[in-house]
């Protein structure tokens, strides 16, 4: 066994991965442990039970703040003095008033409307007939409080824009395996101090630190999923994580209408994470990024237990691997936007990101009117959510990853447009415009499902999580921003269709000049990139030479000496 130079000719070049080139049969990690078998289901599947059930804290939010009739128990005016019912409220903008009794049996009777908020008022209570016990419930967030559950929201967000992105900075600098790790244990433990705390910024704290973990944990293991199989099966087994968001949605609807109490929410998603998090210990690193990172020896243990357990045994001195240069072997976020073709890709990707989510949440805020209770809406959600990721998996085997993307992402906008052209409470429920919406909601978690993947093939592996982490960063910034932009409605309820229906189209059109990763190996270091203008004509080869490698420091450049790329090695 032995590997190739690049002295070596023909061969050497028809092996480099460098896109756009034809991708070669396989690279060293599958020519040493196959495409798939035993060994990568079953640590595949261990990933996904440490990962997956941490999605369903991201879902709780919309459980944990759920609609809930109220009354005020106690009134008192400024000298501290009980105002004794009944109370008077005035509702200048339906000219009406109501003569207002504390207790259950004297809630009002319009739907829209869950309690009235007296002046004074010290006590509220609550109907607790379905919902036991809530963030509502809990701090008394109604009325002049009813801005801390929006607040406490946003910041979660804002943890999951940030956990994104620093899962992609810890999982590229320390490794797959120690983010998703550290992520699970936190989540864990922050987790569990939630479900207990009694005061209401103390539990905003250790939510948002929980959320962080949630969504660092499934992007660093994301990754990792997508490095250990190739060919056909390497969209199989990667897109297959995308099923984690439905099946959390389960889960947590699920728990929801079990327990109806957010503190045993809590407690049982913890507990799930907990057990991922143990059976992390059977957990490899990620050998490509242990080839990556120049650790041939570990790597090379990693492959030969892989491949014992695949039925193709092969000792690791027998396996010969080839490093990258140490100035390759490194890289970090700022290498991606150093490097022209590499920067236009990804700010391409993070629109895309940022169009996807933002649509994706504005829809989802409009579906509430649009369908009816919160289950109904989650339950929705949730079966729009299995077939649309499968077809996304389907059309990435089949057709590809860009066109798909791009008629997706161009279909969505139509579906938008079209609601502007249907004149709303004529038809029963509106049901033109419900069609519409789901065809768009559809198409929009399509694609959303089609760019976890896209974006991992077109960074290399020394920046792919912090690639992914980035772009999942600018998702979220999407998605709180679109609550923003859903309160135009208010003002005319074209406004956010046009918004939304304007960026999807334009999402599709600039997808365009992003290539085509179906069928190509995925790079391993910057080096691999080559330099490319938008219309894809790879340029002269001098015009890339060593010397004009404009993402690399000068001491790189010295640094750099004859080798090749690990993932262009044969094994003999």
């Amino acid at each position: 066994m032995g590997g190739k130079g690049k002295g070596e000719g023909k061969d050497a070049k028809e092996t480099d991965p460098a896109i756009p080139k034809a991708a070669p049969q396989g690279d060293q990690i599958t020519q040493v442990i196959g495409e798939v078998g035993r060994w990568q289901l079953e640590k595949i599947l261990i990933v996904f039970i440490a990962a997956a059930p941490g999605l369903a804290h991201i879902f709780h939010a919309g459980f944990i703040t759920p609609k809930q009739r109220f009354w005020c128990a106690q009134a008192m005016d400024e000298a501290g003095l009980d105002i004794p019912p009944p109370w008077t409220v005035d509702y200048p903008e339906k000219n009406t008033s109501y003569t207002v009794y504390p207790g259950m049996g004297n809630l009002t009777t319009d739907k829209k409307l869950m309690g009235h908020c007296i002046p004074g008022c010290m006590d509220y209570d609550f109907d607790h007939s379905f919902w036991v016990a809530t963030m509502i419930t809990e701090w008394d967030l109604v009325c002049e409080k009813s801005w801390l559950k929006t607040l406490a929201k946003l910041l979660l967000f804002t943890g999951f824009a940030l956990g994104s992105f620093c899962s992609g900075l810890v999982s590229d600098r320390y490794g797959r395996k120690t983010a998703i790790w550290i992520s699970s244990i936190t989540m864990v433990v922050f987790g569990v101090i939630t479900s207990f705390v009694p005061w209401y910024p103390l539990f905003v704290v250790t939510w948002w630190i929980t959320g962080t973990m949630a969504i660092a944990c499934y992007t660093a293991a994301f990754v990792w999923t997508m490095e250990i199989a190739a060919g056909k099966w390497k969209i199989y087994l990667g897109m297959s994580m995308n099923y984690s968001w439905p099946i959390c949605r389960l889960i947590i609807a699920g728990l929801a209408w079990g327990f109806r109490d957010w503190h045993w929410h809590l407690r049982c998603i913890s507990a799930l994470v907990a057990v991922g998090a143990v059976i992390l210990f059977w957990l490899p690193e990620s050998p490509r990024w242990l080839i990556a990172r120049g650790r041939m020896d570990d790597a090379k243990k990693v492959l030969s237990d892989a491949s014992k357990k695949n039925g193709m045994p092969v000792k690791p001195e027998q396996i010969m691997l080839t490093p990258p240069s140490a100035a390759a072997s490194k890289g970090g976020f700022l290498d991606i936007m150093r490097h022209p073709t590499l920067r236009v890709h990804v700010l391409i990707m993070y629109f895309n990101w940022f169009t996807t989510a933002f649509i994706m949440y504005g829809l989802a805020l409009s579906w509430q009117s649009l369908t009816g209770g919160l289950f109904l809406n989650f339950i929705i959600g949730t079966i729009l959510d299995f077939p649309a990721k499968t077809l996304a998996m389907v059309l990435a085997q089949k057709v590809g990853r860009k066109y798909p993307y791009m008629i997706g992402s161009t279909t969505t906008g139509v579906m938008f447009f079209l609601t502007l052209f249907i004149e709303r409470d004529v038809y029963p429920s509106n049901w033109p415009i419900v069609v519409l919406a789901l065809i768009g909601n559809f198409t929009t978690t399509m694609c959303f499902a089609i760019l976890y993947m896209y974006t991992g093939e077109l960074m290399p592996t020394t920046v792919r999580a912090a690639g992914v982490g980035s772009s999942s960063l600018v998702s979220k910034i999407g998605g709180t921003l679109s609550t923003t932009v859903a309160a135009l409605a208010d003002i005319h309820p074209a406004i956010p269709t046009v918004i939304f229906a304007t960026m999807a189209i334009i999402s599709g059109a600039i997808t365009f000049f992003v290539p085509e990763t179906m069928g190509r190996k995925m790079p391993e270091t910057i080096d691999d990139i080559e330099i490319e203008p938008l219309c894809g004509k790879k340029l002269p080869e001098k015009a890339v030479s060593e010397e004009n490698k404009p993402w690399m420091m000068p001491q790189e450049k010295q640094g750099l000496g004859l080798h090749l790329s690990p993932s262009a090695v044969s094994l003999g």
